[in-house]
């Protein structure tokens, strides 16, 4: 599942393009976590032919959501993703959308209720062998309000509201796929707050690996968990993602952590690699 965060740069970014009187939808994950889902991915694998998402409405009025397919590539050592426009194509990814029908597309949830999405995969006889994603992303609709009409008509106005919506990746794998995942030029260095940790994710396979992290450092003997990280991706368009994550450590702690083991698990739900540790490497100061 991934969130579009709003943060001020991004917001001032959208402001500019504004004309005056007009008005913007951002599309971004609430703080208070408004609109949730009961799945964060969906795989369809082996004799799998169906599943059952659930939208969670956690407001306090009604909400209406639309269903749609987006495709999302990922790049060469980026650390975010990237949507292609209606009409732009890639040959980098085999698309998932085809073989998937989902229903309802529009639903409208009370207040603390709840809404289950059913998709059935119909896999074509001579479907090659291969991984292929498509992403599903559930919008809020949010109606537009009037302006203030006591509001000066000689002063610019501007109209910005925030529109829940999350993203998550649905798959299609076929015949016999693996993976590799090896973590490189792990490095350490020193910030206000504790440590930064960086390094290169690779994956090589025709499949894309997905797991979590932990930060592991032995202070004194005795081994830290830093922090975890979870629902780190490298798909299969992609060869590698250069990452970087920062580590708050006390005073004590940052004199006594010189290494940090970074340990990249399978996700634990992986039917495939669950729970397995994929790659692992220390990174030093």
């Amino acid at each position: 599942m991934r969130f579009m965060k709003l943060n001020k740069k991004s917001v001032l970014g959208v402001l500019s393009a504004l004309l005056v009187g007009g008005m913007v939808v951002v599309w971004a994950a609430h703080d208070a976590y408004a609109l949730r889902v009961s799945l964060k991915r969906v795989t369809f694998e082996g004799s799998k032919r169906s599943e059952i998402l659930t939208i969670i409405n956690n407001t306090a009025e009604a909400e209406t959501y639309r269903l749609e397919w987006l495709k999302v590539i990922m790049e060469d050592g980026s650390d975010s993703l990237t949507t292609l426009k209606d009409g732009e194509t890639t040959d980098k990814v085999q698309w998932a959308d085809d073989m998937i029908r989902f229903a309802p597309r529009r639903v409208t949830v009370p207040a603390g209720g709840s809404q289950q999405v059913r998709l059935l995969l119909r896999r074509p006889k001579d479907l090659q062998e291969g991984e292929y994603r498509s992403h599903m992303r559930i919008l809020t609709e949010v109606p537009p309000k009037p302006f203030d009409k006591a509001a000066d008509p000689n002063t610019p106005n501007i109209q910005l509201r925030v529109q829940p919506g999350i993203s998550l990746p649905v798959f299609v794998r076929h015949g016999k796929l693996e993976a590799q995942a090896e973590i490189t030029n792990a490095k350490l260095s020193k910030i206000e707050t504790g440590l930064n940790a960086s390094f290169r994710l690779s994956r090589t396979g025709n499949r894309s690996v997905y797991g979590d992290f932990d930060f592991v450092c032995n202070d004194g003997g005795e081994e830290k968990i830093l922090r975890q990280l979870r629902g780190i991706a490298v798909y299969t368009e992609t060869s590698y993602r250069d990452l970087s994550f920062d580590l708050e450590l006390s005073d004590t702690t940052v004199a006594n952590c010189n290494s940090v083991e970074i340990i990249y698990r399978a996700d634990p739900d992986d039917t495939q690699y669950g729970g397995k540790v994929l790659a692992q490497a220390t990174a030093t100061q």
